[in-house]
């Protein structure tokens, strides 16, 4: 179960990173050292945050849809990913109470 769990978390962080990109593509309106600067910002960073609402105040109201369909694409991903994180912690704590004396796995974790 942790291969698949894990697997499906890679493949959720790369789409994750596939939209965001393209969400710094748009706002960096062809501009790529302002894209880079943006993709390379932290998400809790008080400036490029700054600069992306800017930015996005700019755009026409095409590229603002999209945007907006980009950042609500981005937030269904990111509560998948926390609900795979909470599965993992599931998992790995059914796994723990499997456990028997001579440390051998139970029959719950190998199901």
């Amino acid at each position: 179960m942790h291969r698949n769990i894990s697997r499906a978390y890679y493949a959720l962080m790369a789409e994750h990173h596939r939209a965001r990109a393209a969400h710094m593509k748009i706002l960096a309106r062809g501009d790529a050292m302002l894209e880079r600067k943006l993709r390379r910002a932290k998400a809790d960073d008080e400036g490029p945050i700054e600069e992306v609402v800017t930015n996005e105040e700019r755009l026409s109201a095409t590229q603002r849809r999209r945007v907006y369909g980009l950042s609500s694409y981005g937030r269904k991903i990111e509560k998948l990913v926390d609900a795979l994180l909470k599965l993992q912690e599931t998992s790995d704590a059914l796994e723990r109470e499997g456990t028997n004396k001579t440390g051998t796995v139970g029959v719950i974790a190998e199901i």
